[in-house]
């Protein structure tokens, strides 16, 4: 799909303030209210904008703790790569999983309640996966930048 300026002003405007109701959507981007929310439901529609949802204080609900975790496999087969990615999937303290290059083959982002947790969790449920050969995992202090808008 080719954006339009007015789509990128829409896709701006939404990634700041998902809950803005369409009337105020439409004046800020300085358009009319039908034109806009057709241009919404295209872009929606287009797989652009994939889903709405809520940024929760991750302290508030008991999940202080934020780690890295670089985890190098040995995955020889494809049932190999489906049997670790299926791990990660039911393991709800790893919000984020990508595969990446260079020395380390994923990088989990990790939230848990404490330091135990973490030990658990990397020490007993990942390292006990017979494609895992090596992890290393850093806690995160505090973000610098995160969950920034992209820049459309």
């Amino acid at each position: 799909m080719q954006l339009t300026d007015a789509d990128r002003r829409i896709l701006r405007l939404l990634q700041r303030e998902g809950r803005i109701s369409a009337s105020e959507l439409a004046r800020r981007a300085n358009m009319a209210e039908s034109s806009c929310l057709r241009r919404m439901h295209m872009l929606e529609e287009a797989g652009v904008i994939c889903g709405y949802r809520a940024i929760v204080d991750q302290r508030q609900v008991g999940l202080p703790i934020t780690a890295i975790v670089m985890v190098a496999t040995n995955q020889r087969t494809e049932t190999d790569r489906e049997m670790f990615l299926d791990a990660i999937a039911r393991e709800p303290q790893i919000v984020t999983c990508a595969a990446i290059s260079g020395s380390h083959d994923f990088m989990l982002e990790v939230q848990v309640a404490d330091i135990d947790a973490l030990s658990e969790l990397t020490l007993r449920r990942l390292l006990g996966l017979p494609t895992v050969m090596s992890l290393s995992s850093s806690i995160v202090y505090r973000w610098v930048k995160r969950n920034d808008p992209l820049p459309v």
